[in-house]
């Protein structure tokens, strides 16, 4: 059946739009992680890093969990991963040696069937550790909730209160590594008298937004201490159930750094460059509070230089980001220098900004306390109104924040808020562009299921590319304007999975896997629709038809995919892909963990028994297909 003939049978699916009001333009904002500098890491080598550590804590190689067995946690010999096998009479909790105020934390958990554990920010505020997989409606007491308080004297079945449960259920299956992301912001006092509570600022959990802006009146229930200080030490607890820990890493926050004795030179009307600046008269100079291009007066064809000083609070390496948001990535891409700048520190070059890219950074080692610095830049654009400029620091105890005045950006450079698509009762189908790592898959679609599993699909590939459960797409990339990136973004706890064809004719069990397959190779066969809304792709693999079917579990937990093969002439040497990691190993239950315990894959009963091979430094999960009367099935289902 033609792809336009099937098509011609949709119905059109409901779909709820939450857009917020979109302001033009787009902003060169504030750096993302790809230019923060690195966190600090917890040596995890031994566990010198913690206080008295007790009998129930352990350093290991590796750990393990099965998904169907309660609290049951294995660990390997060697480093790198902190384990927590509690038994009475060895169950304490585990404390930093050092102590921290305001702190970015980032580390993975292993958690087992039904198990239970908590990070605790200066060990009084607790960021819940729970296995909290298939939990529809969370509760304070599951993955990424702040714990809540609690006091006796509130009376019966009121102690508890301030509860704060996460927004959504980003948990993945036990016995899977999930990652955790904390933005902690200390109380504050002064003297003993606390002035501001402590503050989560965010945590996120597997990569979905859990906690934002949760103010925590006091430490919340069980925290080893009552009182609220300043500082105090990381805790993860120890009393309650297995877990297993790695790759923790922390940023921790002490001061800021402060921009003083400002004196601007502007130059307005002339093609100019640095060159250019260091002849000619400005047409106005003074002193400022705060650096922005205010000064020079205008849109266009314009030129600021500052003088000043910049203080530090501590010595080291710290990381300058500048910002020019009138080169945008269309004219860098073109090798049109529209404009540029360069920063001095202490007389000496600490940044220079070519005007070959919209963001511009450097590295550069300071002592603590006060430095003389001079910044200008210029804009030879003759037209546009965008003059936004932004000029960031980070460093030791230093969080990054701005020397520019960023009451002073103009409008024109304000971010589009986000469009959002979230289905109703149905499942809802996009068409559009869908990046997979690092490239952009144009006959792409994205489904998503009113169970609340959703999956992104290369109709040219046959080729799976991403799981997920939460929000659905943000489209904003796509649909908002001129949409520079054209794609939709999965906004969920997202797997990406091999992205790789999941048929191919193979000359024998250990030739390659075909990365892709040509229009000769795969001729697509549009979809088609059952009842309910959900699509089966079809389309052949040489002389193979092919009813590719995905459907969600009702609980929501998992994909099942099903290959329904007819071949219509010879097939020899077809098999069927169900995985490609760099790593998949069999579990005792006959399923199979893929990549860095990242999902599971479960072979359907009666399916053939997967092969697990080895080629060019990764694992694949393949099946060879034995057909019947010219007929075969494939089935299997992921788990994550």
């Amino acid at each position: 059946m033609a792809e336009s003939r099937v098509r011609r049978k949709r119905r059109l699916l409901p779909v709820l739009l939450v857009v917020a009001a979109a302001t033009t333009g787009v902003a060169q904002g504030p750096p993302g992680q790809d230019t923060d500098l690195p966190p600090q890491s917890i040596s995890l080598a031994s566990l010198a890093a913690f206080r008295a550590p007790t009998a129930n804590w352990r350093v290991a190689g590796s750990a393990a969990a099965d998904r169907n067995v309660a609290l049951a946690l294995t660990a390997d010999a060697g480093t790198g991963v902190l384990v927590n096998t509690p038994a009475p009479g060895r169950n304490g909790h585990l404390f930093t040696t050092w102590e921290h105020g305001d702190l970015d934390l980032s580390l993975d958990v292993m958690l087992p069937k039904g198990s239970n554990s908590g990070v605790y920010l200066m060990g009084r505020y607790e960021v819940q550790l729970f296995d909290s997989w298939g939990v529809r409606a969370p509760t304070f007491a599951d993955m990424g909730a702040i714990y809540q308080r609690w006091d006796d004297k509130r009376g019966a079945g009121r102690e508890g209160y301030e509860p704060h449960p996460p927004r959504v259920n980003a948990s993945r299956a036990p016995g899977l590594w999930q990652h955790i992301d904390i933005v902690f912001r200390a109380p504050r006092f002064e003297g003993r008298r606390k002035i501001s509570n402590a503050r989560f600022a965010k945590v996120t959990v597997n990569g979905v937004v859990v906690q934002e802006n949760v103010e925590v009146t006091g430490p919340t229930r069980a925290a080893p201490f009552e009182d609220e200080r300043a500082t105090g030490p990381l805790m993860i607890q120890g009393d309650h159930g297995p877990v297993a820990v790695r790759n923790m890493g922390y940023k921790s926050y002490s001061g800021s750094a402060k921009v003083g004795d400002l004196r601007y030179r502007a130059w307005v009307g002339e093609r100019m460059d640095s060159a250019w600046m260091s002849t000619h008269q400005p047409v106005r100079e003074g002193t400022a509070t705060a650096i922005s291009s205010d000064p020079a007066n205008a849109p266009n064809r314009f030129a600021v230089a500052f003088d000043g000083s910049l203080t530090v609070p501590t010595a080291g390496r710290h990381r300058l980001t500048l910002s020019l948001n009138w080169i945008g990535t269309e004219a860098a891409m073109r090798g049109v220098k529209i404009g540029g700048a360069t920063l001095r520190i202490d007389g000496t070059p600490a940044l220079v900004h070519l005007g070959d890219v919209p963001r511009a950074t450097s590295d550069v080692e300071l002592a603590a306390g006060k430095h003389t610095f001079s910044f200008s830049f210029y804009k030879n654009r003759e037209w546009g109104g965008h003059r936004d400029v932004g000029l960031w620091i980070e460093g030791p105890g230093l969080e990054r924040q701005a020397l520019h005045d960023e009451s002073a950006l103009s409008t024109f450079g304000n971010p589009t808020n986000p469009i959002v698509v979230e289905p109703q009762q149905e499942p809802v189908m996009l068409r559009g562009f869908l990046r997979h790592r690092d490239t952009k898959r144009v006959i792409a679609v994205a489904v998503s299921d009113p169970f609340g599993v959703h999956y992104g699909y290369d109709m040219a590939q046959g080729a799976l590319l991403h799981v997920w459960r939460g929000p659905f797409l943000e489209m904003t990339q796509m649909w908002h304007e001129r949409a520079e990136d054209q794609t939709a973004e999965p906004m969920g706890s997202v797997v990406t999975l091999a992205g790789t064809p999941a048929l191919a004719m193979l000359a024998d069990a250990n030739a390659a896997w075909p990365d892709s397959l040509d229009e000769r190779q795969l001729r697509r066969d549009g979809y088609q629709l059952d009842k309910t809304g959900r699509p089966t792709f079809l389309y052949r693999v040489q002389n193979v038809a092919v009813e590719d079917d995905m459907r969600p579990a009702s609980d929501g937990l998992s994909l099942r995919r099903e290959l329904r093969l007819r071949a219509t002439g010879a097939a020899e040497g077809l098999y069927v892909q169900l995985a490609r990691a760099e790593h998949i190993a069999r579990q005792g239950d006959g399923s199979f963990v893929a990549g860095d315990r990242s999902f599971y894959v479960v072979p359907a009963s009666g399916t053939a028994q997967p092969i697990v091979r080895r080629v060019n430094n990764r694992d694949e999960l393949i099946i060879p297909v034995r057909f019947e009367r010219g007929e075969a099935t494939v089935a299997y289902t992921l788990v994550w």
